[in-house]
């Protein structure tokens, strides 16, 4: 029973963490894990991404901030604006943030996707990369990341598919999996023109999944 008890403790408190670290613990340990466990993922769907030097992003649940800096490469000449659920990881990202991109280039703020508080048409382009598993409204979210894109702005989706995540997150609650065609279709209905679906390391542990659309 002690076993047990030990057991659900622990995969309560990873679901918890990798869904908004907080505290010391997800300061320390998540973020600099998240970083590494999402680099493929990151680099794939900033590759297919595309942002022009001048371009405004957007970066929907950056976590450990990984995704920002490699954004901030990307567009010497544009703004990266980052925001996350998790107030703990605003504030190690601000930290980082001071010390390896000085200037305002990047900015990052506590947000929920579901109410984004952008302007419409406000970013060139957006991306969202191991976050939609904990939104509690899929289509909220889709709309809103729609609504902030200007005509013909670009949105990526990067997550890792059912298959390898099935085994691990079974017991967790509010974490949603999402089969690539059924994405795809709820991205349509929010008013996105879906371009492409890729998925790489396909037989790896976690498979590299990105799905490419643009505002119509």
């Amino acid at each position: 029973m002690l076993y047990v008890a030990a057991m659900t403790y622990l995969d309560t408190l990873l679901r918890s963490q990798l869904g908004k670290p907080t505290g010391l613990f997800g300061s320390l340990i998540v973020a600099p894990m998240l970083n590494v466990a999402n680099r493929g993922l990151v680099s794939t769907a900033i590759e297919l991404l595309a942002p022009a030097p001048t371009d405004a992003v957007l970066d929907v649940g950056f976590g450990g901030g990984a995704s920002l800096l490699a954004l901030a490469r990307k567009v010497p000449r544009g703004k990266v604006t980052g925001i996350d659920y998790s107030r703990d990881m605003v504030r190690n990202a601000q930290r980082v943030l001071r010390e390896r991109t000085p200037g305002s280039r990047v900015r990052v703020q506590w947000g929920d996707v579901a109410d984004l508080p952008f302007a419409d048409a406000s970013f060139d382009r957006a991306v969202t990369i191991n976050s939609l598993y904990y939104w509690p409204d899929l289509m909220a979210g889709l709309h809103e990341m729609a609504r902030v894109l200007k005509p013909r702005g670009r949105l990526v989706v990067g997550y890792h598919s059912p298959e390898g995540l099935r085994v691990f997150t079974r017991n967790w609650d509010s974490f949603y999996l999402y089969e690539p065609p059924d994405l795809a279709a709820r991205m349509r209905e929010a008013g996105l023109h879906v371009l492409r679906i890729e998925q790489r390391d396909r037989w790896s542990l976690f498979d590299t999944l990105v799905i490419v659309a643009e505002r119509r």
